[in-house]
């Protein structure tokens, strides 16, 4: 221990002597180090963290399985839902949610609350008890007596002051009283962040019946010891046997068991599990720039190494004294890169989708610290090691002479040093293409025609309660009196509704019969993207009709029932013929649902995201449609949209002063809300492969340097024979050149080998793109040769004399 504690002390002021080196070496760890801490706490919390539910490994999420008509994982009908209830024996219960909006009034200003219709057996399922009061009874989850509601911690305490004598008090949801009889933990926002309510499901008997209308979310908790793939088979089963007894509704619905966990996180996990990869080879990155520095200095100090090995120091002693250097290094390094973090987790979170609930937390916990510490202490072995075993091998007949040069050590601790930089231009390498593929990705993905104009742009939304609003009558009349008056305000030029404005809404596809066309089978019928919408909308949007008209005063409600399409759909359907005038009706071939026209086809849009291609989607005037009420509002404007919200408050709360107005937004905040995922993924990628690129350099100009350093008796000699400014620039920039491009043919394979891991992330670009390969090694060698010719410039500035007489 006193040895240890000798080392310690001498390694100190060993750093202090050279505070120029330790400030560089700490400095590159600490980047390193803090890179990997920050990007590892957001691992931990969304990948490696337990989910706040009892047991949450026996938690599954089930789901149609249609993959035929592109739903591997749909919404389950209710009439599903309640057979796998009750024919399962993997899980001890199953719970449906519903999600939707309600209107809130009564109590201050009218709000839109985001809430769900659920099973009273959720609550024990994920087993999550209220904070206040309790959960729902077997008993109120049924028709007519679900006149109760739980909510959610921040919805009591924002609108109602954390009273504690909320229970049993009543509020007014969609114009109907409700009972508050629970409110829930701080931290508790299943099935996501927005829910703010909870009341019964309670469902129906036309509901309870349902099975071709689509729209519930499952979750189930296994029986002990079950499995994720027995209960895969089992629901499998199940499927197999509702499609024999229901071949009209079921025909081709599968079933698809996730575990809850999976399902949270998402598309996130790869991402997350590149960005963890990259972020641990800047930090390799580092490790061999400070190695490079002890190297170097470890030739400096080759007088004293063979000083104390002459007067009987073994070479254990040696290496522990300089393994004790690079870990007080990488300690120092560690505290820095911890701090480093703290900063940089709040900006990593603010880039964070929205949609990943369980990074809202991330913040340096115990194990993130364990985290830090280990690899603090990993990395000082790692880029000390090399160091150590070279310093404490001397040439003690060489070095001990005056003015005696250990040539061996220096032969190989060039090879050392060389080697350390080949391997890190090749891991810039692999980051910088990884980089540039994410780019080129998300360059082509906003670059992607919608297929409508974003700019000045509002958009809002607007349910009416059905309890207000009960009949097709009431609520378009309310519309139209609303478009009127919005339209008549200042800097508007026109305005129009819809069922779902697009990339906010992937549901409300419905199955349609085409006229003249035989009976398909079940499995056969067209599945349609359905969209209601008002006379304006089109223009509102910019949307360009290409055949026919757009909707119009004609179209009203006792008018024939007409439809306009989108390409997509004339050319699946009518392939080769003239669409307009050809009919479709909703549902079965049987069905009583009237046949539509065709009056127009308007351009493709991206209705679901910018990365899918369009699918076949039919537009119905509001007037004519009883099945989806609209509910989002979009107002092209001469000026900025924002500065039009209050105007547009006013005129709905001129109309009923309990509508509550939600989600306003421009429409390019939704379009960059479409991509946030990609743009997280991108930018960060791209800072820590620009950080890899500058440590590159820096560990090129710090080799290059020292070889100028270590021959500059060699190059003034040459010089004094007659050796141009030209020669010594080739001949220190082709030492550096050659190092470049060994790195850069190392990454070159590694990339092609490494970044195939990354093709789900990428859109419209190959994992071996050449154009990017080559933008890559091009700029990587680019910047590598800059790296090398400023030391070569220096160089070549050498006075012939003086370097005769270097020592």
């Amino acid at each position: 221990m006193e040895s240890l504690i000798q080392d310690i002390r001498y390694g100190i002021r060993m750093l202090a002597k050279k505070p120029g080196f330790t400030v560089v070496a700490v400095i590159a760890l600490a980047l390193g180090i803090g890179a990997n801490t920050a990007i590892f706490s957001v691992v931990n919390k969304v990948l490696l963290n337990p989910l706040p539910y009892k047991e949450p490994d026996r938690l599954m999420m089930v789901w149609e399985e249609n993959a035929k008509n592109g739903f591997p994982a749909d919404t389950p009908s209710p009439a599903n839902f309640i057979s796998w209830r009750e024919q399962n024996q993997v899980f001890e219960d199953m719970a449906a949610l519903d999600g939707n909006s309600y209107s809130l009034t009564g109590t201050g200003e009218p709000e839109k609350i985001e809430g769900h219709r659920v099973s009273a057996s959720l609550f024990p399922i994920l087993g999550v008890d209220p904070s206040l009061g309790r959960v729902f009874s077997p008993e109120e989850d049924s028709p007519g007596a679900n006149r109760v509601v739980i909510i959610s911690d921040g919805l009591w305490k924002r609108r109602f002051g954390s009273d504690r004598e909320i229970l049993g008090r009543t509020l007014t949801l969609d114009g109907q009283s409700y009972t508050v009889v629970g409110v829930m933990p701080p931290r508790f926002d299943f099935p996501n962040r927005e829910s703010e309510i909870w009341l019964p499901m309670g469902f129906t008997t036309e509901e309870a019946a349902m099975r071709g209308n689509h729209y519930l979310e499952v979750i189930a908790r296994t029986r002990p010891g079950v499995t994720r793939e027995q209960a895969q088979a089992e629901m499998s089963t199940i499927a197999a046997r509702l499609q024999e007894q229901y071949p009209q509704s079921n025909t081709s619905i599968g079933a698809v068991v996730i575990p809850l966990h999976e399902q949270l996180v998402g598309d996130i996990r790869p991402a997350l599990l590149v960005l963890l990869g990259a972020v641990g080879f800047v930090l390799l990155i580092a490790c061999a720039n400070v190695a490079n520095l002890l190297l170097a200095r470890a030739a400096v100090r080759q007088k004293e190494t063979a000083i104390r090995t002459a007067l009987g120091a073994r070479r254990t002693r040696l290496i522990r004294q300089f393994l004790t250097e690079s870990l007080l290094l990488s300690g120092l390094g560690g505290l820095a890169g911890l701090l480093i973090s703290v900063w940089g987790i709040n900006i990593l979170v603010s880039f964070i989708p929205d949609t990943i609930s369980q990074a809202k937390d991330v913040a340096v916990d115990a194990k993130v610290l364990l985290f830090t510490f280990a690899i603090s202490l990993l990395t000082g072995v790692i880029f000390g090691l090399i160091p150590a075993l070279q310093a404490s091998r001397p040439n003690l007949n060489e070095t001990l002479k005056e003015g005696g040069r250990d040539s061996s050590a220096g032969a190989t601790g060039s090879r050392a040093r060389n080697l350390l930089v080949v391997s890190e231009v090749g891991l810039a390498m692999v980051l910088l293409i990884g980089a540039g593929l994410m780019i080129n990705s998300f360059l082509r993905l906003r670059n992607v025609d919608p297929g409508f104009k974003t700019d000045s742009m509002l958009t809002a939304r607007i349910i009416l309660p059905e309890s207000k609003y009960s009949t097709p009558a009431a609520r378009i009349a309310f519309y139209r009196q609303l478009l009127e008056r919005i339209e008549a305000l200042p800097g508007v030029q026109s305005a129009g509704i819809t069922t779902s404005l697009p990339l906010t809404s992937k549901g409300n596809s419905t199955g349609i019969t085409v006229e003249g066309r035989p009976r398909p089978a079940p499995d056969e019928q067209p599945i349609i993207v359905t969209r209601v919408i008002s006379p304006g909308y089109f223009r509102t949007m910019s949307i360009p009709l290409l055949q026919g008209r757009q909707f119009d005063e004609r179209d009203r409600e006792d008018a024939p029932y007409v439809i306009v399409i989108n390409e997509t759909m004339a050319r699946n359907l009518w392939p080769g013929e003239d669409p307009l005038g050809k009919r479709i009706k909703l549902g079965e071939y049987d069905s009583p649902s009237p046949w539509r026209s065709v009056v127009g086809v308007v351009k493709d849009v991206r209705q679901f995201d910018l990365d899918s291609a369009p699918r076949s989607q039919m537009y119905s005037p509001f007037t004519q449609f009883r099945y989806f009420a609209p509910r989002d509002l979009v107002i092209r404007t001469n000026g900025d949209p924002l500065s039009m919200v209050s105007a547009v408050r006013e005129e709905v709360w001129a109309i009923d002063k309990d509508q509550p107005v939600s989600s306003v937004s421009t429409m390019e905040q939704i379009m960059s809300g479409s991509v946030a995922r990609q743009r997280f993924n991108m930018l960060l990628l791209g800072i820590f492969a620009g950080v890899a690129l500058i440590l590159a350099a820096v560990g090129i100009y710090g080799v290059m340097s020292y070889l100028v350093t270590q021959r500059t008796r060699e190059i003034g000699l040459r010089m004094a024979l007659g050796a141009q400014t030209g020669d010594v620039l080739r001949l220190v920039v082709g030492q550096g050149f050659k190092l470049v491009i060994a790195g850069v043919a190392l990454g070159l394979v590694s990339a092609l080998i490494l970044t195939r891991y990354m093709s789900s992330l990428l859109f419209g670009v190959s994992t071996t793109d050449p154009l990017t390969f080559a933008l890559i090694s091009v700029s990587l060698v680019a910047v590598a040769l800059l790296a090398s010719y400023i030391p070569a410039r220096r160089a070549t500035r050498i006075d012939p004399m003086e370097a005769l007489h270097y020592e």
